[in-house]
């Protein structure tokens, strides 16, 4: 009886080695059910003195906003590891009070400086107004502006002589806001967009807080001094990065110069031109992408830069800067920290099965994120940013998942898989589900579809169709054989002999009561 035991063991272990199970791909899909996984928190983004006004203020700001609120700004750091720069190698040295250095694709902090003081910000607060635009509005959208977008806006502030009952397109509006920075021009967008500037700043505020701010309140659409306005190097990275991933915004603060022709008003064509001196040349930067001044007698000087180099795009902040001479110079020194500094490494290049990782999703000889057929993937797009010199091999690897109330036809982010190394966070990558490649689906349920092919360390069958049809008889047969067997095995083990001593010890039986009833 202990060898049949045996033998139906050791059946059942090679017919459950030749397919796929998944007890974790369960897992994901029961916490995609019952919502009951926590949100990993993986994230964690030309002035000159002829500007006028949020970008070269004017000095007839009223006495009430010379200062912040200070009930509501108060110099904080935020005590979370994962924010926490990496800060390695010879940090530079530089004059503004705030600044920060982030990778654009990770959200992973290189150097700050007093990332989580409160500052006015100035027209980088457009940065926000464009990407809540173009989240909200299409290009072709006409904008007609208000005598309020014209008259409660400050004179002398920065404008492009918008007037009463104008009419511009949305993209129109936007290249003015972003390259000459224009406050009539953001008062207007933000009306169109929501009605009404209170109602507009609803939409930044929701949306900073939806990046991830902590430290911002937004009033206006257009960064002109107000004690209720303020926010952070650290948060306006964040919306930075949220910016530059958007293929639009990207393409607005790349341009140096741009035409907007005649209108239903103004008979001349009006030109527009960048006003960040490294995107316009003035200051030679090599890999800038764009940027957004900022100025305002209270705020200070404000810059926001963005630079590529060899795959990787960093986020310069500086925040409260004295003069135009030290906002660049600190710019300069904190992208070329960033670039000297730190690589990019792509996750799923990594971790591929050609560079060896074999702890992949799920199993060592079933790799789920491998398999064509899979629905699960690996985003291609996810990054670790680490210190040169340092293997990928070094982060350190987790994966949380993400509760997800209604799966969409198409990708559906599930979870990710997050990279710390020494504590601090350096990348991540999504998880994604394809409801459209699961051929088993029911109530937002799925169910890991059966491999078509049995993998083992280094040899692959094949696939078609045929062959599939094949395997499955295969393992169908297997597992007859094992049924028969077993029922062999019991017949021949335990049955057979128990038949053989119940019939001796009936015959023993029998025999005995003859002699004693002779007896």
């Amino acid at each position: 009886m202990k060898r049949s035991f045996l033998l139906i063991s050791v059946l059942c272990l090679l017919i459950s080695n030749t397919s796929f199970t998944s007890v974790q791909a369960q897992t994901i899909s029961a916490n995609i059910n019952n919502n009951t996984t926590n949100v990993s928190t993986v994230l964690t983004s030309s002035a000159n003195t002829s500007d006028k006004n949020s970008d070269s203020i004017d000095n007839k700001e009223t006495d009430k906003n010379t200062s912040p609120n200070t009930d509501k700004i108060t110099n904080t750091t935020a005590n979370q590891k994962n924010l926490l720069p990496l800060n390695i190698g010879d940090k530079p040295s530089i004059n503004s009070k705030s600044a920060v250095v982030m990778e654009a694709s990770t959200g992973a902090i290189l150097y700050a400086k007093n990332m989580h003081d409160k500052h006015f910000p100035a027209s980088i607060t457009k940065i926000l107004t464009t990407l809540v635009a173009l989240e909200n509005s299409s290009p072709g959208e006409v904008v007609t502006f208000s005598k309020n977008a014209i008259y409660d806006v400050d004179l002398d502030s920065s404008r492009i002589g918008i007037d009463v009952g104008e009419k511009l397109t949305m993209e129109q509006s936007l290249y003015a806001v972003m390259l000459e920075s224009a406050n009539e021009v953001a008062y207007g967008v933000a009306e169109h967009v929501a009605g009404s500037v209170p109602a507009f700043t609803a939409l930044m505020n929701k949306t900073a807080k939806n990046l991830g701010c902590v430290d911002s309140n937004f009033v206006n659409p257009h960064g002109l001094p107000d004690e209720n306005h303020y926010t952070s190097a650290y948060d306006m990275a964040l919306i930075s990065r949220a910016a530059i991933n958007n293929e639009s915004f990207r393409k607005i603060t790349g341009t140096k110069t741009y035409a907007i022709p005649p209108t239903n008003i103004q008979s001349e064509t009006r030109y527009l031109a960048n006003h960040h001196k490294m995107v316009k040349g003035s200051i030679s930067y090599d890999g800038v992408i764009g940027g957004k001044t900022g100025y305002t007698s209270k705020a200070k000087y404000t810059l926001v830069t963005f630079a590529k180099r060899n795959g990787m795009t960093l986020i310069s902040v500086i925040m409260c800067c004295d003069s135009i001479t030290d906002e660049y110079a600190d710019t300069k020194a904190l992208l070329n920290y960033g670039f000297e500094n730190y690589s990019l490494y792509n996750i799923s290049q990594e971790i591929g099965p050609n560079n060896g990782d074999t702890d992949t999703m799920f199993t060592k000889y079933a790799p789920l994120f491998s398999r064509k057929t899979s629905s699960l993937k690996l985003s291609t797009e996810g990054s670790v940013v680490l210190p040169k010199g340092i293997s990928f091999s070094k982060a350190e690897k987790n994966i949380s998942y993400e509760p997800v109330s209604e799966l969409k036809d198409g990708s559906n982010v599930i979870g990710s898989m997050n990279y710390t190394y020494k504590n601090i966070f350096v990348g991540y990558a999504d998880i994604l589900y394809n409801k459209a490649s699961s051929p088993y689906e029911l109530n937002n349920t799925f169910i890991p579809e059966t491999p078509k092919t049995i993998v083992t360390k280094g040899v692959q069958m094949p696939s078609d169709t045929d062959n599939n049809h094949r395997l499955r008889l295969i393992i169908i047969s297997i597992i007859v054989i094992v049924i028969l067997i077993s029922v062999t095995c019991y017949l021949l083990f335990v049955e057979l002999p128990y038949r053989k001593r119940r019939n001796a010890y009936t015959k023993k039986k029998r025999n005995g009561n003859h002699h004693k009833n002779n007896f």
